[in-house]
């Protein structure tokens, strides 16, 4: 029981605005990309480059302030998201390359 004070005494307070402003970046993220594919706004080989950056950019956010990864005392699962998101990068590569 104490060890679950301490662990949130630890833990830093949530801000309701940093939820918000997230969930807001995720949404106007989510409405250009959509307006990009459905538009003739950037030039077709553009398109799925733009759409994989929007899409690292929304995964970062949901990572960090979802699932609280900025917080201390995850680093093991910081590390193991890398390392499968580097294994699914060596994947992605290895398929294309057949």
């Amino acid at each position: 029981m104490a060890k679950e004070n301490n662990q949130a005494i630890s833990r830093k307070p949530e801000s309701a605005v940093k939820h918000i402003l997230s969930f807001v970046l995720m949404i106007a993220f989510t409405a250009a990309a959509f307006y990009i594919v459905v538009s003739d706004v950037v030039p077709s080989g553009w398109v799925i480059p733009l759409l994989l950056v929007f899409a690292a950019i929304q995964v970062f956010l949901q990572l960090f302030t979802f699932m609280h990864l900025d917080q201390k005392g995850t680093a093991f699962y910081t590390f193991f998201m890398i390392a499968g998101i580097f294994i699914a990068v060596i994947s992605a590569v290895g398929i294309l390359l057949m």
